[in-house]
């Protein structure tokens, strides 16, 4: 099982180490506020661009295109993100901890067991926060979007919680 944990800690992570997104500890969410705003996760369009949506990416990582395009629709929608707390990361940079609902949960770890290799983005209303490749499958539907300033995490906190 620990072995599961720890594949399950690097399941996504960003190649240069820009930012991240990983499963977060289970005690990061005791702040957390319901999320009301717009979030998705989708799959980038890598050499599939027929219908594509382009995003800017937050902080692209050097050598990384400052947009990305992705499938046209997500993989995890707005109403299968419940909870975001704001957080720090193991190298004390800000970031963002999300909890899914329990479908979304089921269906990160579905869509991340099926397209290793392949690339995530996080984006929070019009904006790509993390770009990550899949590592591995991702269970429990929790997730820490790292590599965050305090001023992008706060702000993308009250994205998140403000009705839209």
């Amino acid at each position: 099982m620990k072995a599961r944990a720890l594949a399950a800690m690097l399941a996504l992570a960003m190649l240069a180490g820009a930012s991240a997104c990983a499963p977060q500890p289970s005690d990061s969410l005791r702040n957390a506020k319901p999320v009301r705003g717009d979030v998705a996760f989708y799959l980038a369009a890598d050499g599939d661009t027929a219908g594509a949506r382009t995003f800017p990416v937050l902080r692209p990582y050097p050598g990384q295109p400052a947009q990305v395009a992705v499938k046209p629709v997500p993989v995890i929608a707005r109403g299968q993100v419940a909870l975001v707390a704001l957080s720090v990361d193991e190298s004390g940079q800000s970031a963002l901890d999300l909890q899914l609902t329990e479908p979304g949960a089921q269906r990160l770890a579905q869509v991340t067991r099926d397209n290793v290799g392949k690339r995530l983005a996080v984006v929070v209303g019009a904006m790509a926060v993390n770009v990550a490749t899949i590592q591995g499958e991702i269970p429990g539907g929790r997730l820490r979007v790292s590599g965050l300033n305090m001023a992008d995490a706060e702000a993308f906190e009250r994205e998140l919680v403000v009705a839209k």
